[in-house]
């Protein structure tokens, strides 16, 4: 026999032993459904758990900072606060409870983006095995837990994760009315997914895309809007869902329509281009924007989208009509509601273009990656597709352990903490510096910020107008009070060039420290 021949029947007996391997794997698995369905979501959990607390103690930035210094006040405050920024309460209720259980930390108050996160995880796994069996839900729940954005909104205390646990257990239950759309059991299902429909508005108004992606899954489910409307019971229970839900929203309402307002007339968010579509699906991938990306990423990035699409055409052809129905149930809302975010930030409106408002799209593309690769039949696009989504996962969650969030504020302070004597004041040059520094304000190293140096133009300073944490009124009288103050400047530019406040001309710098970010000068008078 020839070493060629040889060489191809080794590879033989090795392809034939890894499908004997896999196909014993998945009838254990098969058999012991229960244990499994049981083992799966904890290892999956444990995944994600441990890829997010890598950097839970990086710094925080403005919108984590924000959402600490509101659930400062109490429940009412919290209410008018938010009622004149851009988010409803229900995130920030829900982390004022937590903070006033497990503290106010910045691990303690991440955990429960975690604790979120780990309960989208479990419902992910609940639909996707009640939809395509064991097999394809645990491939697709490891997947979820290693997905770069996943992983890093885990671990950031902003409301993402919350979002994404509601989507993700709406979507089952309605998954469950559909199927039981005529009995008892539907209307109990129908009621579950209209409190749900209710939370995710009271927690980010894009979780409204999702709904409307729910409604273009319902109307195909049914094979179009007139048999829908022809279908008398499912229709009437349908309409007092959305009914319903809309009521429990009432009191929300009229902070809404004031809201939307408020967004439209001026937000930070860039015109949506070529560059932020390119950004989305980087992000998507790697949770990085496409310029940032390595070339050797894209190059996997790009292959894995490829291989998807390529695999996804192959099992649909050989798809039985229920299976059809199911994977476009997913597909619609991994695809629906980016489209709308799209068409709502095209001029004549304001872009509102974010990628992680619509977690529960990208999140939903990932469980459609475990899918096809439980679904092809074996040959090369099989055993490529996993290969390829693994890479793309450890590039991804490299960038989100290296990444360098905005307002990187805790490195100048720590290094501050360390120079500055105990008591010595600590003052922020802006209002935006001071929501991230004052959260590590101690009695030992206060944070201050004069009032002289805010405008109160926008809904979001108002808690600082309300609150008042460590905000000086007067600030010659703070002057005179104190000898020495440090003052936390951003660098203009990269050699960490500052302008000194015209209070302090006449005073001494004695001390500098100068981080990327930032510079603390101490200045003291004579």
């Amino acid at each position: 026999m020839s070493d060629k021949r040889k060489v191809k029947e080794i590879i033989k007996k090795i392809s034939k032993q890894k499908k004997r391997v896999a196909s014993n794997l998945g009838k254990k698995i098969e058999k012991k459904e229960h244990l499994f369905s049981i083992l799966i979501p904890i290892f999956a959990g444990l995944l994600f758990f441990v890829l997010s607390i890598l950097t839970l103690t990086s710094s925080i930035w403005f919108d984590e900072a924000y959402s600490a210094y509101l659930v400062r006040g109490d429940f009412g405050q919290i209410w008018d606060m938010t009622s004149v920024d851009v988010h409803p309460p229900l995130f920030y209720f829900a982390l004022k409870m937590w903070s006033s259980v497990f503290g106010t930390t910045d691990i303690a108050m991440r955990f429960m983006s975690i604790f979120f996160g780990l309960i989208a995880i479990v419902f992910i796994f609940q639909l996707v095995k009640r939809f395509f069996g064991i097999k394809a839900a645990s491939l697709a729940t490891i997947f979820v837990s290693v997905s770069p954005m996943l992983v890093r909104f885990g671990q950031e205390m902003r409301m993402y994760t919350m979002v994404l646990a509601i989507v993700m257990a709406a979507t089952y239950f309605l998954s469950l009315a559909l199927d039981n759309a005529k009995d008892k059991k539907g209307r109990k299902y129908f009621v579950i997914y209209a409190l749900l429909i209710s939370l995710g508005m009271w927690t980010h108004y894009f979780s409204a895309f999702a709904w409307i992606a729910h409604v273009v899954a319902i109307i195909v489910h049914f094979g179009g809007f007139k048999k829908l409307f022809k279908n008398k019971i499912v229709f009437k229970r349908l309409i007092f869902t959305y009914v319903f839900a809309i009521a429990l929203y009432i009191p929300w309402i009229p902070s809404f329509f004031k809201q939307i307002v408020t967004v439209q007339s001026g937000f930070w968010i860039p015109p949506v281009s070529f560059g932020s579509m390119a950004d989305f699906i980087s992000s998507a991938l790697f949770f990085n924007t496409a310029e940032n990306v390595v070339s050797w990423a894209w190059v996997f990035g790009i292959a894995l989208i490829t291989v998807f699409i390529l695999s996804f055409v192959a099992v649909y052809k050989k798809m039985t009509v229920k299976n059809k129905s199911r994977i476009k149930y997913l597909s619609i809302l991994a695809s629906v509601p980016v489209i709308v975010m799209i068409i709502f930030s095209l001029p004549p409106l304001t872009s509102m273009f974010v990628e992680r408002y619509v977690l529960y799209s990208i999140v939903t593309l990932w469980i459609l990656f475990g899918i096809m690769v439980v679904l092809l039949k074996d040959g090369w696009l099989k055993a490529l597709l996993p290969i390829l989504v693994i890479i793309v996962a450890i590039f991804g969650n490299v960038f989100v352990k290296t990444r360098e969030p905005k307002g990187y504020i805790s490195e100048v302070l720590a290094e501050t903490f360390i120079a500055a004597d105990e008591g010595e004041p600590i003052v922020m040059n802006s209002i935006w510096n001071y929501y991230d520094g004052v959260f590590y304000s101690s009695d030992k190293h206060p944070v201050y910020l004069f009032e002289q140096d805010v405008n109160y133009e926008y809904g979001s300073q108002e808690p600082v107008k309300q609150y008042r944490v460590n905000v000086i009124e007067n600030r010659d009288d703070f002057l005179k009070e104190h000898k020495d103050i440090w003052y936390v400047f951003d660098n203009e530019d990269e050699c960490g060039e500052y302008s000194v406040p015209e209070w302090a001309k006449d005073m001494r710098i004695t001390s500098e420290i100068a981080v990327d970010h930032h510079t603390a000068v101490k200045f003291t008078q004579d």
